[in-house]
């Protein structure tokens, strides 16, 4: 599923039409799909209500509620003025079992969620991707009501048609009454202005749907969905060994940070890496090999990077040619002579041409570099958040990040790397091509979670996938185990080692069998 503008959208639904798809049979499925997330998110038949408006989206939630209606559910349509429903459609639903409810003039906000209480699902098709700006009554009335409805219930769920109504689908600016949904169905491609942190305060959480639209622009920027990444790992053979699954090093960790080389190479070890080795001093050897005993070591001097940077270098630079992958950055404190530790590791490694992904004090310690993206060369994941990214571009103005994507494939193609930009809506790019996964998580805000995604990404290099493979998979990994982790912590308190033993599991979601 590609990202789009408005614009995009309608030019892909004609050229649907154009292919021989009915706008008609566009809608079925549509509508299908929203009464699937519904099926998803409430699977005891119970009550739905559409609101209705003048446009397809309205005629999508009609649709839908009908669905419900056929397998158990009871329905009802709430019909804003000028609706998109003919009479004869109205007639069916009737027939069918459902109930209408016409707006009235005169009608307040209250009395719409009087109308709309006690029921489990309310289903937004009031207004489309095109609309822009505040609505305008009585749309606006059937929001507020609609919305304070959804308050005064501890069980009803709202679930938006392709994006709520009263949020902007290009820009992701909500006007002041707009629709606050539980969840958007978002039919045929994502709207950019849902993947953005303003937006995703209404949509709750984005259901993919295909319904067959044609695929395009050429050039736009991809989701990251299990469909994407389905398949990149292949099953191991019956006779499979450690020597098959490849060899990762991981460069990480200091005295103030040693648990983040725990959480690197927990999480490489647990993503499938056949052998993970820590390079670091003794101390820190003691305190990992009490969390992670399925790790091995290489032994740095005592001082470690920041007090013996030169002979730290020597010694993983005699011993690189031994591992198909690096992990560099994640703990390791800018202090004493760890940047220039990391130049030299770094220069290395591309003389060598090992893959690696960089981190963390990584890329701190590689933006204190004057012209490093002469040298780094190819092979490299890199992996900032927002900070480390402003200080890679050595002063340059950041772009508005509404729109990551840009950014990661612009700086990709500039630097020649892989770019990861960690974020709620967390950017790919590489080789002029763009990812981005919309699925924002804030329990993933907390400190070590971007430890794990560096031994992810890490270990899936050191198992031989491409860089750019690599990057897509560990952010859907890391993003499927962070959901499972947050099961039942919505006010907080998951711990970033609570995503290592979930990782199996979600990467077990990409296995085609």
């Amino acid at each position: 599923m590609r990202v789009v503008s408005v614009a995009e959208m309608r030019e892909l639904e004609e050229a649907t039409f154009r292919s021989g798809v009915a706008e008609a049979t566009l809608q079925e499925r549509a509508g299908a799909a929203v009464a699937r997330a519904v099926f998803d998110v409430h699977p005891e038949a119970g009550s739905a209500v559409a609101l209705v408006g003048t446009g397809n989206n309205g005629r999508d939630a009609w649709i839908a509620v009908a669905g419900l209606l056929r397998s158990g559910w009871s329905g009802e349509l709430y019909l804003a003025p000028h609706h998109a429903i003919t009479d004869a459609e109205l007639r069916e639903f009737l027939d069918a079992g459902g109930r209408l409810i016409p707006f009235r003039d005169g009608a307040t906000a209250a009395d719409v969620s009087a109308a709309l209480l006690g029921r489990d699902v309310i289903v937004d098709g009031l207004l489309g991707i095109g609309a822009r700006g505040d609505p305008r009554d009585p749309l606006r009335t059937i929001i507020a009501g609609a919305n304070a409805a959804r308050r005064a219930s501890s069980r009803q769920i709202t679930v938006a048609v392709d994006n709520p109504s009263g949020v902007d689908a290009d820009s992701g600016e909500s006007a002041e009454t707009s629709i606050v949904a539980d969840l958007t169905v978002v039919l045929g491609a994502a709207k950019r202005g849902l993947l953005t942190p303003r937006a995703a305060q209404r949509t709750g959480r984005l259901v993919l749907a295909d319904i067959g639209v044609v695929d395009g622009p050429p050039g736009a920027p991809s989701l990251v969905t299990r469909e994407s990444v389905a398949g990149l790992v292949p099953i191991a053979p019956p006779d499979a060994h450690k020597g098959l699954f490849g060899r990762l090093l991981v460069v990480a960790g200091s005295p103030r940070y040693a648990g983040a080389a725990i959480l690197t190479c927990a999480a490489a070890v647990r993503i499938g890496a056949g052998v993970v080795a820590l390079a670091c001093p003794r101390w820190l050897r003691d305190i990992a090999a009490a969390r992670v005993p399925e790790i091995t070591y290489l032994l740095l001097p005592d001082d470690g990077p920041s007090g013996a940077p030169d002979a730290c270098a020597r010694r993983i630079a005699a011993e690189l040619d031994g591992f198909q992958a690096m992990a560099i950055g994640p703990g390791l404190s800018t202090d004493g002579g760890v940047p220039d530790f990391v130049g030299s590791v770094l220069r290395e490694r591309a003389r060598q041409n090992v893959a690696a992904v960089v981190d963390a004090d990584g890329l701190n310690a590689l933006a204190k570099w004057p012209r490093w993206p002469d040298w780094i060369g190819e092979g490299v994941v890199m992996t900032p958040h927002l900070g480390e990214l402003r200080r890679l571009m050595m002063g340059d103005d950041v772009p508005n990040l509404d729109c990551p994507w840009e950014t990661a494939g612009r700086l990709a193609a500039e630097w020649r790397s892989t770019l990861v930009v960690k974020g709620p809506f967390t950017a790919i790019g590489s080789d002029g091509l763009r990812w981005v996964l919309a699925a924002p998580n804030p329990a993933l805000a907390t400190a070590g979670t971007g430890d794990v995604l560096t031994g992810i990404i890490g270990g899936l290099l050191a198992r031989g996938q491409p860089p750019a493979a690599a990057a897509c998979l560990g952010v859907w990994v890391h993003a499927n185990a962070g959901a499972r982790a947050a099961l039942g912590k919505r006010l907080g308190g998951m711990a970033a080692s609570d995503l290592l033993s979930e990782i199996p599991a979600a990467l077990a979601e990409t296995a085609i069998c």
